[in-house]
């Protein structure tokens, strides 16, 4: 690969720059400031991909010769998409409706490498079933985790033992759970680096 071919993570995420670090490489990250709002009738399953899209190609026209790293999460529970709260009083809400409920999680990810003018993208589906919460369980939960710029209010990396009493999926890494799904992104970076 390139030496001069810079790695960047489309996101602000703290979450999202822990989780590549894991990597060990050198990466730079830019927030893509995108339109993040969902088209009208869109499902989840849509958004997601198409949001990271759009942040990698955002990125991408101030920043030629890199590989893009972008991933974006929506959460559905009763047909409704689910945001991040915000607060902690709509985080109380979000938690209260999902409780004892199924969510799925939807992760897209997009890797476009901007020489070759190459685009890989995946979906992950992630569907977890929620433990009954009550009034103490969801104020504990908030109050511990803070989890107001988490979709859904959700935090698995800290919180599952609260929220999660199943979970289902066909993928090996839930990383993407959290925010990037790690053996994906390693597996693409390496087969960029091994094509130029």
């Amino acid at each position: 690969m390139d030496k001069n071919k810079k790695i960047i993570l489309g996101s602000s995420s703290v979450f999202r720059k822990n989780l590549l670090e894991r990597l060990n490489i050198e990466f730079d990250s830019i927030s893509p400031n995108i339109n993040e709002d969902r088209l009208k009738g869109e499902s989840g399953k849509d958004m997601a991909p198409r949001l990271a899209n759009l942040k990698a190609k955002k990125i991408a026209n101030s920043n030629p010769n890199s590989i893009i790293i972008c991933s974006d999460v929506c959460a559905v529970c009763d047909d409704k998409v689910l945001g991040k709260p915000g607060t902690k009083e709509n985080a109380a809400k979000i938690l209260s409706f999902i409780s004892e409920k199924k969510i799925v999680f939807y992760n897209g990810t997009c890797i476009f490498d901007t020489v070759a003018n190459k685009t890989y993208q995946k979906l992950f589906t992630y569907e977890i079933l929620i433990n009954k919460l009550n009034k103490k369980n969801i104020e504990t939960y908030i109050n511990k985790f803070n989890p107001i710029h988490s979709t859904a209010a959700f935090k698995y990396e800290s919180g599952k033992e609260f929220l999660v009493k199943k979970l289902t999926t066909d993928e090996p890494d839930l990383t993407g759970l959290i925010g990037l799904p790690l053996y994906y992104v390693k597996d693409i970076i390496e087969l960029i680096k091994d094509n130029n």
